[in-house]
Order: C-alpha cells, then sequence, then structure tokens
C-alpha cells in the first residue's frame, strides 16, 4: 500500500496508534458490540472513555468554540467564522444573529505529539501480538 509523504498523514495515524496504545480505541470501535448487553458496554466503555480523555489531555489541548452554557441564549456578531460557528434552523438575515447554542464546539488551541518514529512503523497503529510459549 503506498502511503502519501506528508507529515499531517503520518500525525493522523500517530494519534490514532496513541488512543489504541492506551485506551484500545481502535479494537473498541472495529468490535461488533450487538451481542454484548448494555451493563457489560457499560464498564467497557468506562475504561476506554477515561484512558482515550488521558491521552487528548495529554497530547492535544482544546477550548470551546464559545465559553458560553449550553441550552443557553447566545448572540453571534458579524464577521464569524462559519467554519467555527455554524447556525441551525431557520437561518435568515443578518449578524448580530441571537439563538440558543446546542454545543460549544470545540478547537485546538495546542498539539503536543511525541516524535514520529522512523521507517515503515509511522504507518502502524497497533503492532500484531504473538505470544510464543
Amino acid at each position: 500500500m503506498e502511503r502519501p509523504a506528508s507529515e499531517a498523514f503520518d500525525r493522523a495515524v500517530q494519534m490514532l496508534a496513541l488512543l489504541q496504545r492506551d485506551g484500545r480505541l481502535i479494537d473498541f470501535l472495529a468490535e461488533n458490540i450487538t451481542p454484548y448487553p448494555d451493563a457489560q458496554l457499560g464498564a467497557a466503555v468506562r475504561t476506554i472513555h477515561e484512558a482515550c480523555r488521558k491521552v487528548l489531555e495529554h497530547y492535544v489541548k482544546l477550548e470551546p468554540i464559545l465559553n458560553s452554557e449550553e441550552d443557553q441564549p447566545v448572540t453571534v456578531q458579524g464577521g464569524f467564522d462559519p467554519a467555527a460557528i455554524k447556525l441551525l434552523g431557520n437561518v435568515t438575515g443578518e449578524p448580530p444573529i441571537r439563538g440558543v447554542l446546542r454545543h460549544k464546539g470545540w478547537h485546538v488551541k495546542e498539539v503536543n505529539l511525541p516524535p514520529l518514529p522512523q521507517g515503515s512503523g509511522r504507518m502502524v497503529i497497533a503492532p500484531a501480538e504473538v505470544e510464543l510459549s
């Protein structure tokens, strides 16, 4: 499989690898969870959630785009960035526009990923594990 020569691509793979290494996120998402009872899933999800949250806190600093309480009124001023603020519902008129905040949104403030591995390891999310007896 050919790989794009892009550090951004390598960094995306690296982030998935970190979420897998510490939180087993890829294993969880790749598994068919239909046969498991909700109680068993709930326990597993708590563990995965906590570990993946710690990965994000350690490597990626996030900030809310709008630092207001959700489900409360907000005013969107003129000149807002449509990539950062999505207007929902009956969108008419010009800003300032009043509405109800449904989601604060997230903005990446800082990324502190470790150095990329050298060689072909950049494409590995998780190595296969073979136990010898």
